[in-house]
């Protein structure tokens, strides 16, 4: 029984040493270099906070020349916006003024027609019901062409005009002056100011001598 008890005593001795051994030993802490504070670039051409400014204010001469040439920029501006307000406004009167040439182009045709299947009326069928009816719808015709704008151009008697009359034979006349329109093959038109479309006419020329 002594020795069990003195080999307790024993044990719990070593455990003691053990435990105060490992009290004694300092703890080891692991040290972390000072950060240092982050630098800011600044970017280049401009001035360190608490420095002087680089550039100098402009000069009165040089405030005074910029106001000059900003006010003719701005003139030229508003010119040119003017100009542009008038361009706009004559393109649209004229698409306006002229928007329906094909249409009445095309019924000149109809009139033309009408035209010649009147020339072909004889005396005799003059008073039928038919060739007045064809002679009131080509009247009406000329009425819708004239509302809209479209007049005939005068060429029989007159002297020879390029710009409104194509020449599509001459034929030699001594009792008239030479270039003057002898003979209509087909009437022309103006729409308004513009030509429609162009006489075909026969021009006299002065005869050959043999």
């Amino acid at each position: 029984m002594s020795d069990q008890r003195e080999i307790k005593v024993n044990f719990h001795a070593s455990n003691g040493s053990k435990q105060d051994k490992r009290a004694d030993e300092p703890t080891a802490l692991q040290e972390h270099p000072p950060t240092e504070p982050a630098v800011v670039a600044q970017p280049a051409g401009e001035p360190q906070p608490g420095g002087a400014p680089e550039q100098q204010p402009p000069s009165m001469e040089e405030a005074v020349a910029e106001a000059a040439l900003n006010r003719d920029r701005w003139l030229r501006a508003v010119a040119d916006l003017e100009n542009y307000k008038k361009r706009v406004a004559q393109e649209r009167s004229k698409l306006l003024k002229y928007r329906n040439e094909d249409l009445l182009k095309d019924l000149l045709a109809i009139v033309d027609n009408m035209d010649r299947a009147l020339a072909h009326c004889t005396e005799d069928t003059r008073g039928d019901s038919l060739a007045e009816g064809v002679c009131m719808v080509a009247e009406m015709f000329r009425n819708v062409l004239e509302r809209y704008g479209v007049t005939e151009i005068k060429a029989l008697g007159q002297p020879f005009d390029p710009y409104v009359h194509e020449a599509l034979a001459k034929i030699p006349d001594a009792s008239r002056p030479p270039n003057q329109v002898i003979e209509v093959l087909e009437k022309g038109y103006l729409y308004h100011d513009r030509l429609l479309r162009a006489a075909k006419v026969v021009v006299s020329t002065e005869p050959t001598e043999v």
